[in-house]
């Protein structure tokens, strides 16, 4: 081939190149910029599969934006709802993330009470049982007390001296009892001040529960957390409900330990719920708290969660009938 023609084809390739270089089309800041969002929102490891509709969207805008021409009316309108479209998934995407999280603090949260109330009960089960247990060894104390001062008597004296002994002794522990049964009689007429209504009279109406677990073990004081708070607000709320009912409070409990103490217990429950809608403004004279004890179960108390139920303060808003 001579000089000629190799020099004719070299400058003729070189045209093409030029020709090929100058047909690429330039590039599209726009669509680059889109699209690397778009990427970055698909590989987010936080976010996954999330939005998936929206997401699909945002791809299908961004392709009808790559078809456009640039400085035409369809591509401005096309980069608009490309760039909308985008906006719309990450919001999904991010929206449901949030949905997640909080699904999963609620369930979290519900956990939390739970074992909360679980441990309430087994910590009043515990003092229940420490309780039963004081009193037992105070009566096998006194029983083997009772046998020594018998056993000195009968080798101090004669069989007429301690025949005389012991009548004097069972007068003197007569007497005993008898001022302790007045003193009892006292203090659980002090513990049931305000007395239930025999057969229960009056019409119960609607009411609201607050359960043990809202005080503390063994105990009358309502507990400081958001949960017994939120409780107590639901109570007032009930109360201011019913501006023209009789408010009644009854204290219950379940059947752990000694039944005195436990009906002086759901008094004093029963006294600080009624304390609490005084605080709020409710009048003394619409509230009567009362107090029974285990007499009135809801549950079986042979469970921890049937004696969790029974252990409650029921506030009953009384129908008129007048």
């Amino acid at each position: 081939m001579s000089r000629s023609r190799i020099g004719a084809t070299l400058a003729l390739a070189g045209i093409l190149m030029f020709a090929t270089v100058r047909a690429e089309p330039p590039a599209d800041p726009d669509l680059q910029r889109l699209t690397g969002q778009l990427a970055q929102l698909d590989a987010d490891p936080s976010l996954g599969q999330l939005g998936a509709a929206d997401r699909m969207r945002a791809h299908q805008a961004l392709d009808a934006l790559a078809q456009t021409s640039p400085r035409s009316d369809e591509r401005k309108e096309a980069l608009y709802i490309a760039e909308r479209r985008l906006a719309a998934a990450q919001y999904a995407a991010q929206a449901e993330l949030a949905e997640h999280q909080i699904d999963q603090l609620d369930r979290e949260h519900d956990r939390i009470l739970l074992e909360a109330s679980r441990r309430d009960a087994d910590r009043a089960r515990q003092e229940a049982e420490r309780l039963r247990m004081q009193d037992k060894a105070r009566e096998e104390e006194a029983q083997r007390a009772e046998a020594d001062r018998e056993a000195q008597q009968q080798q101090a004296a004669g069989i007429a001296s301690d025949e005389s002994d012991q009548a004097r002794a069972l007068a003197e522990a007569r007497a005993k009892a008898a001022a302790l049964a007045q003193q009892e009689a006292a203090l659980t007429g002090a513990a049931t001040s305000n007395p239930p209504t025999p057969g229960g009279s009056e019409p119960r109406g609607p009411s609201i529960v607050v359960y043990g677990s809202a005080f503390a073990p063994a105990g009358a004081s309502l507990r400081k957390d958001p949960h017994v708070k939120a409780q107590v607000d639901a109570l007032v709320a009930f109360v201011q409900e019913h501006p023209d009912a009789m408010i009644r409070v009854e204290g219950h409990t379940d059947n752990s330990g000694n039944p005195q103490k436990n009906l002086v217990l759901s008094q004093q429950r029963a006294d600080a719920l009624k304390n609490v809608l005084r605080a709020a403004g409710i009048p003394a004279s619409r509230v009567q708290a009362v107090g029974l004890g285990a007499e009135q179960p809801v549950a079986s108390n042979a469970t921890a969660q049937g004696r969790a139920r029974n252990s409650r303060v029921e506030v009953i808003a009384l129908r008129n009938t007048n």
